[in-house]
């Protein structure tokens, strides 16, 4: 069907401009958000098919922009990527913020149209979660996970959720209590609407995998976003001495350790794009007694079965930023890896710029400028189906 929809097939892409506009559609409907971006290119007629506000909300979706959160909770704000209008939806979700019992908000994460918001955090209770898609405005409110410690060394409760799998949205929390301690992971899902047993769960990964020594003791949860591929939920974790890439599904049935792609690297962020994982990791180097980062590897595991690791794309800082970096630190940060496009999205410390490098064209851009106060970016995918979020509290 692509091949017949391509810019470059003249012939076919002539008889498709015979179709009625709903006809057509109704066809780009069922083809990935890549093609779509491709297909805006035929002729000026398809570019105002595929742009017109009434047919994109048929269309599949990609990353709009960023939802920003200061740092000490979420401030409303929406970063459009270049050439892009703010899609619509309320940056401030006056929607969630107004509800009673919402309040002390903090945005967590996204994935494919959703939000997920934690509140009602203290000292003395876990917090609860909302669940909502900014298109429509629906939301759910999900209960605590708990939590093995009341000061945990890491914690995190990642969203995972695949319209095109389930119309259902499930929660992954994790905990790590201490250094090399104990990690406890846990299971939510929007069908049952139950976490999972905190015993049964840990059984269940403990006998498979690689996971025993990893959820007992011995490995270090890095503080790093997770990443949905393949039906798992992808996370970077230090062993002693190496790095890995722990998976576990949604439902705690399956789990693996996948090895981290380049050991000169230090990792810095784990996506999905274009249906496969990416890791990205900074090469390191060191001139007497200074640690120097020197730039950016970025591998893409093609076979998922086989763990076998493709080098993407390398560059330099100095090509970057014009400097290498010689700080304990970083002046520059992963934010993203675009879903459909060979993109990454950074930050800068030091500028407080927002960046889009170009892998192909290896063009480095700055295009928001982010001020002194902001905290976190979280990518937004909009999602304009009815899906399965019915509120009963």
């Amino acid at each position: 069907m692509e091949e017949c929809l391509d810019a470059k097939s003249g012939p076919a892409a002539t008889a498709a401009d015979g179709l009625p506009d709903d006809v057509l559609v109704e066809i780009l409907s069922r083809i990935p958000a890549r093609s779509i971006h491709r297909f805006k290119c035929v002729s000026k007629p398809w570019r105002d098919l595929i742009a017109d506000p009434l047919h994109r909300k048929r269309l599949p979706q990609t990353l709009e922009g960023f939802f920003c959160s200061d740092g000490s909770g979420f401030d409303g704000r929406f970063i459009s990527l270049p050439g892009r209008s703010a899609p619509p939806v309320d940056p401030a979700f006056s929607f969630l913020t107004k509800l009673p019992g919402i309040e002390n908000i903090k945005l967590l994460g996204s994935c494919n149209g959703l939000v997920l918001f934690e509140h009602g955090r203290n000292p003395a209770t876990a917090p609860a979660y909302a669940v909502c898609n900014p298109a429509t405005e629906e939301w759910v409110a999900v209960p605590s996970a708990g939590c093995c410690s009341p000061d945990p060394l890491e914690e995190r409760t990642e969203l995972i959720f695949d319209p095109a799998v389930s119309p259902h949205f499930y929660l992954v929390h994790i905990c790590q209590e201490d250094f090399m301690g104990e990690i406890e992971v846990r299971a939510y899902s929007s069908e049952t609407r139950v976490w999972s047993d905190r015993a049964s769960q840990q059984s269940r990964w403990q006998d498979e995998g690689g996971w025993k020594q990893w959820v007992n003791g011995g490995a270090m949860l890095k503080p790093l976003p997770g990443a949905f591929v393949n039906g798992m939920l992808h996370l970077v974790a230090f062993c002693p001495e190496e790095y890995l890439i722990a998976a576990v599904d949604i439902k705690g049935k399956r789990s693996r350790i996948v090895p981290w792609p380049d050991k000169r690297s230090f990792p810095l962020f784990v996506g999905q794009s274009q249906g496969r994982l990416h890791c990205v990791g900074s090469l390191e180097e060191r001139e007497r007694n200074c640690l120097k980062w020197v730039g950016l590897s970025i591998w893409v595991l093609e076979d998922y079965d086989t763990e076998g690791w493709v080098l993407k794309h390398r560059v330099s800082f100095l090509k970057l930023f014009g400097q290498m970096s010689c700080h304990y630190g970083y002046d520059s940060n992963v934010l993203a890896i675009h879903p459909d496009r060979n993109l990454i999205f950074l930050t800068r410390k030091s500028n407080k710029k927002l960046m889009l490098y170009d892998m192909g064209s290896e063009n480095l851009d700055a295009f928001h400028t982010l001020g002194h106060n902001y905290g976190s970016l979280t990518p937004y995918i909009p999602n304009f189906l009815n899906l399965v979020l019915t509120n009963e509290h």
